[in-house]
């Protein structure tokens, strides 16, 4: 969804065509832009001049945290499948765990309150959408690994 600025506020330009996401007019009929949307011109929400806003990527910790969490659990799953004990258990365990993960894995959304304030990319869980990742589900589900694998981060705990 392209954004456009105006000094302080932010509208929206949102339409199901993907050929028309262009989210301003441009504001002169001069040589075409070097880029594939023009970048200053009339928003076509409000219909005042601005500016096309392009959301910052998510920080790189966000994203490190969340790999490093990922890769910590199906680590601590593994080894947890591989230890002696009740196999009909310890599968039926690994394979619930493993779903978990799946249904509440990482998913990347651009959060825009309409308010005026500039909109941001947040990583949240895929199943819970208002949690961030790793969700309290996730979080709670890798809570008993943390004493039979190394590595836990504290702001994994529940």
């Amino acid at each position: 969804m392209p954004f456009v600025q105006h000094g302080g506020r932010f509208c929206s330009w949102y339409t199901s065509d993907p050929l028309d996401q262009i989210p301003v007019t441009p504001a002169s009929w001069g040589p075409p832009e070097q880029a594939e949307w023009p970048r200053y011109g009339e928003c076509r929400s409000c219909r005042e001049h601005g500016t096309v806003y392009e959301v910052p990527a998510l920080a790189a910790d966000v994203i490190d945290s969340a790999a490093a969490f990922t890769r910590w659990l199906r680590e601590a799953i593994s080894h947890h499948a591989s230890r002696p004990g009740d196999p009909a258990f310890v599968g039926h365990r690994t394979e619930a765990d493993v779903a978990l993960m799946s249904w509440h894995g990482p998913i990347e959304l651009i959060i825009f309150d309409g308010h005026g304030h500039a909109p941001s990319r947040v990583l949240n869980c895929r199943e819970c959408r208002s949690a961030s990742y790793p969700c309290r589900t996730l979080r709670m589900m890798a809570a008993p690994y943390r004493f039979d694998w190394l590595d836990h981060r504290t702001e994994w705990l529940p």
